[in-house]
């Protein structure tokens, strides 16, 4: 992945201050001579559309688009902020025109921003204060009072905080009362600029000490870049901020999220002043120091799925390539390319105004979509339909290009979905609320419905759905890094299964209980891999959590990965392959057994022969807790036996063998329901074929004596019983009663003679 750089206006006179993008092929530019001017790609050619008041040079000029207004649901006319070297702050709707102009700071006013809702902005300048301002351009409050300039500020994703340079350090003030502001002396020099990533939440500096510097939004250093030769002049990161661009002099650096060096650009145009990305982050426009306007557009993106690989050669081309029958196939489209996907054998390609559909390896007759936003953020891929995130809504299409539905939810913002904040599965849709970061919103595709949302007691940091026409769940990785496991059934979200809370418990494996930052499910086997630090994860069967929380813990299997270092993402888990990158775009393939597939398929027929054969073949111990957990299920006795034989679980062979001997048919599906972990059930199956006694002693041995005693004042027999075995209990342990409801019958008397009697009646 590189830029690939055109000038597109080389007069050096006057200097380009300032530029931000109007539309996708239209750029407002600021100069010294106190005009504003609009450039357009498709004639190249620049025309002047306002000149403001002498000695009023443009000093930053911000664009809030309509898409940005329909979005966020702003009023109002006023759409472009521009701020000068006197100290003024202007308002103008159609550019042509000034509509406000107010007397914001003493100096220049270096900083002006919308901020991402479109409600508010800011302005900061020379004389070391920053102002919040109404959209109709009323002060709200001053923000920042101190005597040092500032020389840059920027938003975060929700408009509750910005960061603002000191000299040589950040600053992160919450908009919030009485909320301390973070400073970090982030740089050995001046600190030139800063740009907050509004999906990523990290905040990158350049400053005159010659680095850029990645940090989170509590100001911990993320990444520290090595010594370039010039000062960094201008950083800003792409709207999905999985890219980031570095300005320093006669160079434009393209960096990935981690700060990694992609592409490095040598051109002859002075420091870079100046970074503006399109709408539809395909370019990026540089204001240049030597009075240039550049314009770098993103070439050589490369997707891939198993043996095809996609590489956009050009803003308008790209080469489809199959490694195992060697083939190579050119296409060529009208329009500048956006977005690229692959994946189910599916090839979808959006342009600026129409998204091309293609079948695999049939590249010859596409089907086209016009698109009715042109501006799209994201495209993601399932096996029956795919799914176009553009700026005022969600289309669900099917492959033959016939739209299937349209969901909508509270608070909808496309432009501020991460990637992993949605999923989509054969016939669900997940994704995570804007503002609230504890809910997940879940749609039915077909036919369009909407199901309860998940609501998570963390903040939710990646979501994953199980791709599986029976099973329906979800996977979810929260603040605190621990995955868990939701069914979905009945349109509501059942009981979330926590897979770290289930592995705490035990000593020996406490190093795979929680950390997790990322995730994905393997759509043939139903198994979940996960990175843990370095480390991979594999549950071959997270679902047997659902069952029984103590079999998952063997069926894992543990593959360390820091030879490729600790920055890795997963990018697909197909077959039994795990294809991961890391920092540096390396990627890497991890391989993992090819048996469990064909062990899931011998268990959906019921080959439980086969499947036994097969795991004594492999000697693989998370084969065989797959096959105990899918055997108990399944109520076959023997081979469950033979599994548990197998992982060491001697207690569970010996409950087995003794259930094996029991011929009430009652107490015998009871004994397999709490095998499986089902206590509830166990009881139910008990009470239903009228083995009351059965079901009180299910508790007394459970200890659990409130539900014992409940179920013997409900049925009005065994009392006796229940307070029998209670002090039994208490006096072997030498405690006293502290249960209040147990305390009532602190005197009362039992016949033990009579007890027995009606005991051995029962048994």
């Amino acid at each position: 992945m590189r830029l690939k750089s055109t000038i597109s206006h080389d007069n050096t006179e006057p200097t380009i201050n300032c530029i931000s993008w109007i539309g996708n092929d239209e750029i407002l530019i600021g100069r010294d001579d106190c005009t504003l001017s609009k450039w357009s790609q498709a004639t190249r050619e620049t025309l002047k559309l306002c000149i403001l008041p002498e000695k009023s040079s443009p000093v930053d000029l911000d664009v809030l688009l309509s898409s940005q207004k329909l979005t966020n649901k702003a009023t109002g006319n006023e759409q472009v902020l521009t701020t000068t070297s006197d100290g003024k702050l202007y308002l103008m709707n159609k550019i042509t025109k000034i509509d406000k102009a107010i007397d914001a700071h003493e100096g220049i006013v270096s900083v002006g921003k919308w901020s991402p809702d479109g409600s508010t902005l800011l302005t900061a300048g020379e004389d070391g204060n920053i102002k919040i301002w109404s959209r109709i351009g009323m002060l709200r409050t001053k923000l920042v009072v101190n005597g040092e300039p500032i020389m840059s500020a920027d938003w975060n994703s929700d408009s509750s905080k910005i960061v603002y340079t000191q000299h040589d350090a950040i600053c992160i003030k919450s908009l919030k009362p009485n909320v301390k502001t973070i400073r970090v002396r982030a740089h050995s020099n001046l600190v030139l600029k800063v740009s907050w990533g509004k999906t990523n939440d990290l905040i990158v500096s350049g400053g005159e000490d010659c680095c850029y510097k990645i940090w989170d939004s509590y100001g911990n250093s993320v990444f520290i870049s090595e010594m370039l030769k010039h000062p960094v002049t201008s950083v800003c990161w792409k709207p999905d901020g999985k890219l980031l661009v570095v300005g320093s002099y006669n160079v434009i650096l393209l960096c990935n999220q981690f700060g990694i060096i992609q592409s490095v650009n040598r051109v002859e145009c002075g420091s870079i002043r100046e970074f503006s990305w399109s709408p539809d982050s395909t370019q990026v426009a540089s204001a240049c120091a030597n009075g240039k306007l550049m314009v770098s557009t993103i070439v050589e993106r490369s997707v891939s799925h198993k043996n095809v690989q996609c590489l956009v050669t050009s803003r308008k081309t790209m080469t489809v390539k199959d490694v195992l029958n060697e083939t190579k196939e050119n296409l060529d489209f009208p329009e500048r390319i956006i977005h690229v996907s692959l994946k189910h054998n599916n090839l979808v390609v959006i342009t600026c105004t129409q998204c091309f559909v293609y079948r695999i390896p049939n590249l010859n007759t596409p089907q086209i979509i016009s698109l009715k936003d042109p501006n799209v953020f994201r495209v993601i891929l399932s096996e029956k339909n795919f799914a176009i995130f553009s700026n005022s809504s969600v289309s669900i299409y099917t492959y033959d290009c016939k739209l299937v539905s349209c969901p909508k939810w509270p608070n909808m913002q496309c432009d501020a979905i991460q990637e992993n904040h949605l999923s989509m599965s054969t016939d669900l849709l997940a994704v995570r609320d804007q503002l609230n970061d504890k809910m997940v919103h879940i749609f039915e595709i077909t036919p369009l419905s909407t199901l309860s949302a998940l609501k998570h007691g963390s903040s939710i940091t990646c979501i994953q759905l199980m791709n599986n026409k029976d099973n329906k769940y979800l996977a979810v990785i929260d603040s605190n890094l621990n995955i868990s496991i939701v069914q979905i059934e009945n349109n509501n979200c059942s009981k979330i299964h926590k897979i770290g809370k289930t592995i705490e418990s035990f000593e020996s494996f406490v190093e795979t209980c929680s950390m997790f930052n990322g995730m994905c499910w393997n759509s043939q086997t139903g198994s979940l891999a996960a990175l843990q630090y370095s480390n991979l994860i594999v549950w071959y069967d997270p679902l047997l959590l659902l069952n029984d929380p103590i079999l998952i813990r063997k069926s894992i299997e543990k593959i360390d990965l820091s030879l490729y270092g600790t920055k890795l993402e997963i990018e697909s888990y197909e077959d039994n392959v795990i294809s991961l990158v890391n920092a540096e775009g390396i990627k890497v393939a991890v391989q993992i057994t090819p048996y469990l597939e064909s062990l899931k398929n011998y268990i959906d027929k019921g080959n439980w022969m086969e499947c036994r054969t097969l795991c004594r073949a492999v000697k693989n111990e998370a084969m065989w807790a797959v096959l105990a957990g899918s055997a108990v299920a399944a109520k076959q006795l023997d081979t469950a036996e033979e599994c548990f034989i197998s992982i060491g679980h001697i207690e569970r062979v010996s409950f087995i063998q003794n259930l094996k001997t029991v011929s009430d048919r009652s107490e015998q599906e009871s004994s397999l329901a709490l095998l499986c972990g089902k206590i509830n059930d166990a009881e139910s199956i008990l009470l239903r074929s009228g083995s009351t006694y059965k079901a009180i002693m299910f508790n007394v041995k459970a200890h659990n004596w409130t539900r014992a005693l409940e179920l013997a004042l409900k049925h009005k027999r065994y009392l006796n019983v229940v307070i029998y075995e209670r002090r039994k209990y208490l006096e072997s342990f030498k405690k006293d009663e502290n249960n209040e409801k147990f305390l009532k019958y602190s005197d009362m008397t039992i016949n033990e003679e009579e007890m027995m009697k009606e005991i051995q009646r029962e048994q």
